[in-house]
């Protein structure tokens, strides 16, 4: 019976998800007939296919990269206020981003990778972090600290590159906030490659996922060994999110938000929440992004503006429900 309930649910988001597709292919500062604009005719035709679709496509990936990042992290950390970008992962991809494209942009399909470094490198540097004051790794608040430390330095050290570097100064600001405004068609094959098969394999995981959850010694009687398991989970959410913010910059709180409702709409269970979340982060992003073309046109926000103004409450009442408890 529960399944019945999670495949209604599932299937509702993944309608309301084809239908802010539709929209975000149809509605912007411009709005085009998708009849015509499919046929390929005049102008309509070439907005569609040269700039909608590769940005509704990335938006879809990065909801569906970021989500799934979101519920490995809290999973790994046992830390329901964990997320790629709270923890660090998102500024440590960005700034091996945009140091990337300092020294090497010419070899641009290579960012993913160097993405993915960023991301490794700064969730390494959070848990030992961690693990170094005194907090079990993973389990106390001192992660969301050594979070916010690692995301202060990566922060900084991405406003000091920019400085440095003019041209990479000039696309730093809307990098810094997320959106697609400038995402092409061909910057989206090797980490939509990556995020199909990272959601895939977490998918596989979910049952090793639920044993974690139950704790370390229940894990270990079952014949996991825990921290290898969380630092394979932790390696696979910096992967989601590394490849999403290779092509979507630093959106925040996608990860934080939707493993929360998602969770609340599946009632528990690894499998269940991450089925849902691959179907709700992308509606959450495609809105935000619909939000962010319609709100103040001809002219345009980024995506990651709206999506603050979602997560930054949302946080808020996270932390004020957790000092209740």
């Amino acid at each position: 019976m529960a399944d019945c309930g999670i495949g209604r649910k599932a299937a509702v988001l993944a309608v309301l998800l084809v239908l802010a597709a539709a929209a975000s292919l149809a509605y912007g500062s411009t709005d085009i007939d998708l009849a015509s604009a499919l046929r390929g005719e005049g102008p309509d035709g070439i907005i569609l296919f040269s700039i909608r679709l590769p940005r509704t496509a990335a938006a879809v990936l990065s909801g569906m990269a970021l989500a799934a990042a979101g519920v490995l992290i809290q999973t790994a950390t046992g830390n329901d206020l964990a997320s790629p970008n709270i923890i660090g992962m998102n500024s440590g991809a960005g700034f091996a981003v945009l140091l990337f494209l300092s020294f090497f942009p010419e070899l641009f399909s290579l960012l993913p990778i160097a993405a993915f470094a960023g991301g490794i490198a700064a969730a390494a540097a959070v848990f030992l972090i961690s693990s170094l004051t005194g907090g079990r790794t993973g389990r106390s608040s001192s992660l969301i600290l050594a979070g916010i430390a690692v995301n202060a330095l990566f922060n900084a050290l991405i406003s000091t590159l920019s400085s440095l570097d003019p041209d990479v100064m000039g696309s730093y600001s809307a990098f810094s906030i997320g959106g697609f405004a400038s995402v092409r068609g061909s910057q989206l094959a090797v980490p939509g490659a990556i995020i199909i098969a990272s959601s895939a394999a977490a998918l596989l995981f979910s049952d090793v996922m639920d044993a974690i959850m139950l704790g370390d010694e229940l894990a270990s009687s079952f014949g996991y060994r825990p921290g290898h398991i969380r630092a394979m989970l932790a390696a696979l959410a910096a992967l989601l999110a590394s490849s999403a913010v290779s092509f979507s910059g630093l959106l925040g709180f996608v990860g934080l938000v939707t493993p929360h409702i998602a969770s609340h709409l599946s009632g528990g269970g690894s499998r269940r929440t991450l089925v849902l979340s691959l179907l709700l982060g992308p509606l959450l992003v495609l809105l935000s992004d619909l939000l962010a073309r319609t709100a103040v046109r001809p002219s345009e926000l980024p995506a990651g503006v709206f999506m603050a103004m979602l997560g930054v409450p949302f946080f808020i009442f996270l932390l004020i429900r957790r000092a209740r408890r």
